[in-house]
């Protein structure tokens, strides 16, 4: 014989396994939970989260939506994966080199099974010319235990292979940056003469966490997001010390210009009647965009800062020289 609280639990497996959304309010005007009180109704929910505890989940912060729960059903999975999903998924796990991704990820058996079909399916589209990311086998445990520190504040110490050899920094971590088909760890170092590093995580040869927690410095946090370039020098107070750099493109170039922004900051001055462009940038040294004007050369020129200007014609010099 079915009790009324069996009754009650099956009710509520099949509107989650349908996925609809279980609101604790509502359900007291309803016929088979009419007249019963809240504490009577979490009971039910409670049944339910014993022997199934990651079932259902509390919608947090939704306007209306204080006590109701909903569960990933099947038809939710399905919806997520459509086809603007498919095709994201397929660059970020093509980034990722996909190795150990589906392995890593903590959903049914049955589901790997589907997101592998389907991301199969849909790369039959694409061709990537260039590797992204090169893995390690410690790639995914690494990301984790960086995701971990960012996330709780810990300090970190990191092994580092540089062209000088093996060395450790004691670092506060901030974010996991992508700049340049290569993920960095962006973190404010210790050593005051660094303030700012950014760190090529494929070069990370080991990571411990440490005890102590920091708080961020919102000046650098900033920084960070400003992010253009694998090379970027910090100052505090950044935006008071950016480098206004400006270039001219020729007619034949401009449109490559005028199609796509090189740097977040590329801005277009001035077109002139030639068809001559005028491009502005914002740096945080010069550094960042001397290989980007060099690319362009012969159709590219700057026209300020003097410096730059100076130090791309001594290099081309010098180049000019060695070819004799």
């Amino acid at each position: 014989m079915i009790t009324n609280q069996t009754a009650r639990v099956l009710e509520l497996l099949k509107r989650f396994n349908d996925g609809q959304k279980v609101c604790i309010e509502l359900l007291q005007n309803d016929e088979i939970w009419f007249g019963k009180s809240e504490k009577t109704i979490r009971r039910d929910l409670d049944v339910i989260k014993e022997y199934f505890p990651e079932s259902f989940e509390l919608i947090r912060g939704g306007k209306g939506e204080k006590g109701c729960y909903k569960a990933v059903t099947k038809e939710m999975f399905e919806n997520f994966m459509n086809k603007d999903t498919i095709a994201l998924m397929v660059q970020t796990f093509n980034i990722a080199q996909r190795s150990n991704i589906l392995k890593s990820l903590d959903i049914d058996a049955n589901d790997k099974r589907l997101i592998e079909s389907k991301i199969k399916k849909s790369s039959e589209c694409y061709e990537f010319v260039t590797k992204p990311y090169e893995r390690s086998k410690n790639d995914v445990t690494l990301l984790k235990e960086l995701e971990e520190a960012i996330e709780r504040r810990r300090y970190i110490e990191v092994t580092y292979k540089t062209d000088k050899g093996i060395l450790s920094y004691i670092v506060k971590p901030y974010k996991i940056v992508f700049i340049n088909e290569n993920f960095y760890l962006a973190c404010e170092n210790t050593d005051e003469r660094y303030p700012f590093t950014l760190f090529r995580i494929i070069n990370i040869q080991k990571l411990e966490l440490l005890r102590r927690t920091f708080h961020k410095d919102y000046d650098i946090e900033e920084f960070i997001k400003n992010l253009q370039t694998p090379f970027p020098r910090y100052t505090p107070n950044f935006k008071q010390h950016l480098v206004d750099v400006v270039v001219e493109v020729s007619p034949a170039k401009a449109k490559f210009f005028q199609a796509k922004k090189f740097l977040p900051s590329q801005n277009i001055v001035d077109k002139k009647e030639d068809g001559t462009l005028v491009v502005s940038f914002k740096v945080s040294n010069e550094f960042e965009v001397e290989e980007l004007v060099k690319r362009w050369l012969p159709h590219l020129q700057v026209i300020k800062p003097v410096s730059l200007r100076s130090k791309v014609i001594e290099d081309l010099t010098q180049y000019l020289e060695l070819q004799r």
